[in-house]
């Protein structure tokens, strides 16, 4: 009966309906067949997203939308310029630089991906880079933007399987870093063969001066990120921290108006929706696999089928990637982990590498077809077809791939 649950979940959800009704409907129709009792829904629903951790995910989006509408993007794209644009294929370095920096503000990878997608490939067209491959580094780098905290990946990750939330982010950083750099090394290559010009001169006259214009938005997600590792404060009070500092940055500034702060605050209702929903109809998909004991069953099997953690991890990342292919990575998660969490313990694989290990295969998912979220929202801003694509995104995944082997076999790096 389960197995027909999932079946009807996936069906609904390839004929275009949305995750969150496609959970629902399955759920609630399996529960009428098995004369389960109603009553409860709503209550389950309204308990399934009624957590204070839950809280600080519209509060990230909020401090992402609210930085994005100042000056703060341009001001760490300076410094990223003044960082790396003197290399071969310099814009390249600078787009990707931008998003490790930029992954410090938004915690989302589409949200990464529109912004970047509006401000480089424009800029890289006109510098005589191919606009298939502006669109390939912009959509590769965006998904840093759930490695490198704040992530709402990790938020989400945490409140599903109860994991910590600070130790999600705190081992965010290596695999985030690392991914820039096999990035860059990518953009190297590519320079070399297609003969990708330098952005500009290196001057130490002009690192610093765009290191002091970024100083306080560096400073922002600093103090954000190091209170919530230091145990000062909690994910949300962390988040809400950044809302407030990022207000006062803007309206100190005079970058922000009364009436953008209100389209802000639409946008942040709108994004939050879209996830709070598929969270609350997790928890009535999540109820109803619990008492089929789904967890239990799938545990039993996968230890009768192999005793080796490294083969089971090999499992995990195949199911994983195949659901990023399809899902978006919040719906990913809410569906896959609390399904995989009792085999990973039963396993003894740390709850935090099995987080950081979702998340760079979901990363990885956003850019993969048929869905390939990020990768559509770079293609869809700059009207260029994906296949154009492929020949440059196929060496980004296999970047991708390579620090996903590490992250996978090598837990030190998280």
């Amino acid at each position: 009966m389960a197995i027909a649950l999932i079946l009807t979940m996936i069906f609904l959800i390839a004929i275009g309906l949305p995750v969150a009704f496609a959970m629902l409907l399955s759920a609630t129709g399996f529960m009428a067949l098995a004369g389960i009792g109603m009553p409860t829904l709503p209550v389950t629903l309204f308990s399934g997203s009624a957590s204070f951790v839950i809280l600080a995910v519209p509060l990230f989006i909020l401090m992402g939308e609210i930085m994005s509408s100042t000056s703060i993007a341009a001001r760490l794209i300076d410094l990223s310029r003044a960082l790396v644009g003197w290399m071969s294929g310099g814009l390249a370095h600078v787009n990707v630089v931008s998003s490790m920096l930029m992954a410090e503000m938004s915690g989302s990878a589409v949200a990464d991906a529109a912004m970047m997608g509006k401000l480089f490939v424009p800029q890289m067209e006109r510098a005589g880079y191919p606009r298939a491959f502006s669109v390939s580094v912009t959509a590769a780098s965006a998904i840093i933007g759930i490695i490198i905290p704040p992530s709402i990946a990790m938020v989400i990750f945490g409140a599903v399987s109860n994991t910590s939330i600070r130790d999600l982010f705190l081992a965010g950083l290596a695999p985030g870093i690392g991914l820039g750099i096999v990035f860059m090394i990518t953009n190297r290559l590519f320079a070399r063969r297609e003969n990708h010009p330098r952005d500009a001169a290196f001057a130490v006259a002009a690192l610093l001066a765009a290191l002091r214009r970024a100083l306080v938005p560096l400073l922002i997600p600093v103090v954000v990120i190091g209170g919530l590792i230091g145990g000062i404060v909690t994910p949300t009070e962390a988040a809400a921290i950044g809302v407030i500092a990022s207000l006062l940055y803007g309206f100190v500034l005079r970058e922000l108006s009364l009436a953008t702060l209100w389209r802000l605050l639409v946008s942040t209702s709108h994004q939050s929706a879209s996830i709070l929903i598929i969270v609350a109809a997790s928890a009535i998909l999540g109820q109803v696999l619990a008492n089929e004991q789904v967890p239990q069953r799938l545990a039993a099997q996968l230890g009768d089928t192999t005793e080796s953690a490294w083969l089971l991890l090999l499992y995990i990342n195949l199911l994983l990637l195949v659901a990023g292919m399809f899902l978006q990575a919040t719906a990913a998660i809410i569906v896959v982990v609390p399904v995989l969490m009792p085999v990973v313990l039963s396993f003894g694989i740390d709850p935090v590498h099995f987080g950081i290990l979702t998340c760079v295969n979901l990363a990885i998912g956003q850019q993969t077809p048929p869905v390939a979220t990020v990768l559509m929202t770079v293609c869809g801003i700059t009207r260029t077809p994906i296949k154009e694509t492929f020949p440059y995104m196929v060496w980004y995944l296999a970047a991708m791939f390579v620090v996903l082997a590490v992250v996978t076999y090598l837990p030190l790096m998280v």
